[in-house]
Order: structure tokens, then C-alpha cells, then sequence
């Protein structure tokens, strides 16, 4: 369970840096400020956190597929 709650707080941060980072260009504008690319980075070590998140949630077992595609297939089955 707490698996899924660090993933979701992670995917929102993300979302959160990356509104940030736009915000911080719009205001500066192109100026070359290190702001942005500052936000830009902190945006990627999320989202790198997110995907070790996700794999190591796959991997233990504690999150799976869940789609209704995926299962027996009819055809294999004959």
C-alpha cells in the first residue's frame, strides 16, 4: 500500500515541477536564468525516482497488471 501512495505523491511532484519550471520560463523569459534548468533537473530525478518506484513495485509483487486484456487468450486455448 505504501508503495502506491510514494508513487503517487512522486507523480504529482512531478507534475508540480514541471508547472514550475514553465512558470519560471514564462517569467524569465528566456533570459538564460539557471532557474529553469534547475527545475528541469529536479523534474527528472523524480521522474527517475518514479520509474525505480514502479519497477521495484512490479518486480516485489506488490503492484500488477490489471487490464482486461491481458490473461487467457481464447485462441490459445483450442
Amino acid at each position: 500500500m505504501w508503495i502506491k501512495v510514494i508513487i503517487v505523491f512522486l507523480f504529482v511532484a512531478n507534475i508540480v515541477a514541471l508547472g514550475s519550471a514553465f512558470y519560471t520560463l514564462m517569467l524569465d523569459q528566456g533570459r538564460g536564468g539557471k532557474r529553469t534548468a534547475n527545475l528541469l533537473m529536479v523534474r527528472v530525478s523524480l521522474a527517475a525516482l518514479l520509474l525505480l518506484f514502479v519497477a521495484y513495485g512490479v518486480w516485489s509483487g506488490d503492484l500488477g497488471l490489471a487490464a482486461p486484456w491481458i490473461g487467457k487468450s481464447p485462441a490459445l486455448d483450442q
